[in-house]
């Protein structure tokens, strides 16, 4: 499991290397900081999922309100 996290992540970092040096060099830094996070989160969340780790969602806030407003509409 840790060599292929490990694998990923170089993989990854090896991609995103490439990019961000491309972005930086047609002066868009903006933009390489903004794919350099993207791409932070993502490998992230990447080698949570191959670890398998339950990740948690963003469904989970709105399901608790909806799931009680849903119960009190059907007990009427």
């Amino acid at each position: 499991m840790f060599i292929l996290s490990a694998l990923y992540i170089l993989c990854l970092g090896a991609l995103t290397f490439i990019q961000i040096r491309h972005l930086w060099s047609k002066n868009e830094k903006r933009e390489a900081c903004i794919y350099a996070l993207s791409m932070t989160v993502s490998a992230i969340v990447g080698v949570l999922l191959i670890s398998d780790v339950e990740v948690p969602t963003l469904v989970l806030p709105y399901k608790i309100v909806f799931e009680s407003i849903g119960k009190s509409i059907l007990s009427r």
